[in-house]
């Protein structure tokens, strides 16, 4: 319900208090000890009976709120020589009340202890009971009694007046000027900023003005538009003792200055180390980053590509970078799944593609871990949400919190801070760039491949270091020195620390890493997301024809970045089939499901552009057509034609003829020169033929072309 030392606001008269107050003690379940906090009266403790403060709390009477002496430290920085030795007496009468502390359960018993400490140390009985109650005020902490000392040397403070006349010199601007003191409007000024300022976001200007006519209730005649306004007349400033603008500036200037301290995150002391009460291997942390580093094309170095995106997934037991993933995508579930895949397989196959000198026994991580710590990220995502399915308990940290997994953080860190002197990359950047540093475009020189197999180098760098000393167990020291390493560490963890690792099945990453959907089987293969996928197991399963009737719905998995092919379950042979795109294209150019569909859409919007762009062409050229077709047939009405079949079949004949032109009937282009040359005859050479072989120009042709 309460805890000794809490503050609670007291909205109603308690034993003649009210306001704030500290419960200081509590005796037998019958009373609580309270005390008043006011510093600027000093008063001692008081009783009340225990039941009516609980039903003060209950019914919302008393509010616990927040200690106004939260950020009093207990360890003063360097005192004045008078205030150190102020508090080495303040703590000891500290000392001999905490001795006795049922001498304040009563008042006469609290004043006999203070007569006694006054005549012990030679001082004030006033100043003793001072102290006691600025002490039990600000929750035993004797520090309160040389707060301002403390304040003053980390210059939150200055002395201020609370007597006097205005100080400095006489204003000449045009400007009020009722030579109030500052100690006098401070507390109003303070009051405005707060409710017009920050919670009425006002500017400053308005916020001064709106003071005025509201908390000095300065009348109308001081808006007068004559001669005696506020600003113009003195009396009138004087009379309801307004402060000057200079005054409500610069007070709003210290306002929003500490309103910045108070934002600052109050110091906590150390929670501990992220290895600590972790009682074995199988506590991983995943998390992403940016590679400040401009990598070139793998087909030319001419090309920048950008930056990198790395995912680190590490050990919480013995800070062993358990897997990673290297693209040039944006930070993803499907990117996150390939670092997932490379922590829970064998990694001699990744050392084998980029020609490393290691094994397996050199990177001893391929488990399947108990938990694992994310961000809110890939893992909060609709493709991810299936993960935890798998029985790895997955835990979600707040937002912007990064030392809630500070293992794989301090990684990421150690490996884009690595010694220049063992990895010197060209095209490193800083990420917080300053003017005229590099961007690292110029010295770029590495691909992807290149990165990578730098990058596995410094992670084996890395899991070779040494673990802290004081982690190593006692029944591990025989091992000698390899025990020492975060691999090793490992290694021997794994067999004497088991318990909370397993190995990865066979249809792990078909049901847990690829991302899963629901397709349709139709008689073209398998329809996912606007693409057909087949396969030669479906046409043997007779599934395609059984299709052609009804689809039949099918869970599949995939990998997003890649629309090429998905994976289907072969029920009968209990194992997990590929099935491909049918449309080469998407292969060639290596699509995601994304990109594919952006593609289908840019189909669609030239198909339909192309549509739209023939109709514009066709609704000039039809009225053109239907003209000539109007003329032709106005024409053939005009015109005696024979219907007879022998006139038509002659008719045919010649315009076959007619049609028949050289070139292939003039698609090939005539040459430039004829190698055949016209022999013209001469009259002699002409043989008239005569009777009934002459020929005649209206003879008739076949369909041969040969006269007859």
């Amino acid at each position: 319900m309460f805890e000794i030392h809490d503050v609670y606001d007291v909205r109603i008269i308690i034993a003649k208090v009210t306001g704030l107050v500290r419960v200081v003690d509590t005796i037998d379940l019958r009373k609580v000890i309270l005390i008043q906090i006011d510093m600027n009266h000093f008063k001692l403790p008081f009783s009340v009976d225990y039941g009516d403060w609980i039903d003060c709390i209950n019914s919302g009477q008393a509010v616990k709120v927040t200690d106004p002496f939260i950020k009093l430290t207990s360890v003063p920085p360097k005192l004045p020589k008078k205030a150190a030795e102020r508090l080495i007496m303040i703590q000891s009468v500290a000392g001999i009340i905490s001795k006795n502390p049922s001498c304040i359960h009563q008042r006469a018993s609290l004043n006999a202890q203070i007569n006694d400490i006054s005549e012990t140390l030679g001082l004030n009985k006033k100043t003793i009971k001072l102290w006691v109650s600025a002490w039990l005020q600000a929750g035993r902490n004797p520090v309160v009694i040389v707060r301002k000392f403390i304040e003053r040397a980390t210059g939150n403070i200055k002395n201020k007046s609370s007597s006097g006349n205005k100080r400095g010199a006489k204003s000449s601007g045009q400007t009020i000027d009722s030579n109030v003191p500052a100690y006098e409007v401070a507390a109003t000024i303070e009051k405005a900023y707060l409710s017009y300022v920050l919670i009425g976001k006002m500017n400053w200007k308005d916020a001064y003005h709106e003071m005025l006519l509201t908390l000095y209730k300065v009348p109308q005649e001081a808006i007068s538009e004559q001669n005696s306004g506020i600003y113009i007349d003195p009396s009138v400033s004087t009379k309801y003792r307004t402060p000057t603008w200079p005054q409500f500036r610069y007070r709003c200037r210290i306002l929003k200055k500490a309103s910045k301290e108070i934002e600052i995150e109050i110091p906590q002391g150390s929670r501990g180390r992220a290895t600590d009460n972790v009682p074995g291997p199988g506590f991983y942390e995943i998390d992403a980053t940016h590679f400040q580093i401009q990598l070139v094309s793998r087909l030319t170095k001419r090309l920048l590509v950008g930056r990198p995106t790395v995912y680190l997934i590490v050990e919480t037991y013995d800070s062993l970078i358990t897997g990673y993933a290297v693209s040039l995508e944006s930070p993803s579930w499907a990117v996150a799944a390939l670092a997932l895949h490379n922590c829970f397989s064998d990694k001699s196959q990744v050392f084998k593609r980029l020609g490393l000198p290691f094994t397996q026994e050199d990177w001893p991580s391929e488990h399947l871990p108990t938990l694992l710590r994310a961000d809110r990220a890939e893992l909060v995502s609709n493709m991810g949400q299936k993960f935890p399915t798998s029985g790895i308990r997955v835990e979600v940290t707040p937002s912007m919190t990064p030392i809630a997994k500070g293992t794989v953080e301090s990684k990421n860190s150690a490996i884009k801070h690595h010694k220049s002197s063992r990895y010197d990359l060209p095209g490193l950047f800083s990420k917080k760039r300053e003017r005229r540093s590099k961007d690292g475009k110029r010295d770029a020189a590495l691909d992807i491949f290149e990165f990578e197999k730098t990058l596995v180098e410094i992670i084996m760098d890395i899991n070779g270091g040494p673990v802290n000393p004081k982690r190593i167990p006692p029944d591990a020291l025989h091992e000698g020195a390899k025990i020492a390493s975060r691999a090793g560490f490992h290694k021997w963890a794994l067999t004497h620390r088991a318990g909370f690792t397993r190995n990865m099945g066979q249809n792990f990453v078909y049901e847990y890493l690829l991302t899963n959907g629901t397709a349709s089987i139709g008689p073209l293969g398998i329809k996912f997301q606007g693409e057909v996928f087949t396969s030669d197991r479906l046409r043997e399963l007779g599934i395609l024809s059984v299709s052609r009737t009804q689809p039949i719905k099918i869970q599949v998995s995939y990998n997003p970045l890649l629309a090429s092919e998905l994976y289907f379950f072969d029920t009968i042979e209990s194992v997990w089939l590929p099935a491909y795109n049918i449309d080469p294209e998407i292969y060639n150019i290596r699509a995601s499901f994304a990109e594919a569909r952006d593609l289908r859409a840019f189909q669609n919007q030239l198909a339909s552009q192309a549509e739209f762009n023939n109709y514009s062409k066709r609704r000039v050229t039809v009225k053109n057509l239907r003209k000539s077709v109007r003329d032709s047939v106005r024409e053939s009405k005009e015109t005696l034609r024979a219907k007879s079949v022998t006139d038509i079949r002659k008719n045919r004949a010649e315009e076959r003829a007619n049609e028949r032109i050289e070139g292939l009937n003039g698609s090939i282009p005539p040459t430039t020169e004829r190698e055949t040359q016209i022999t013209q005859a001469s009259d002699n050479n002409i043989n008239v033929a005569q009777g009934n072989d002459a020929l005649s120009l209206w003879s008739e042709v076949d369909a041969t072309n040969r006269i007859k």
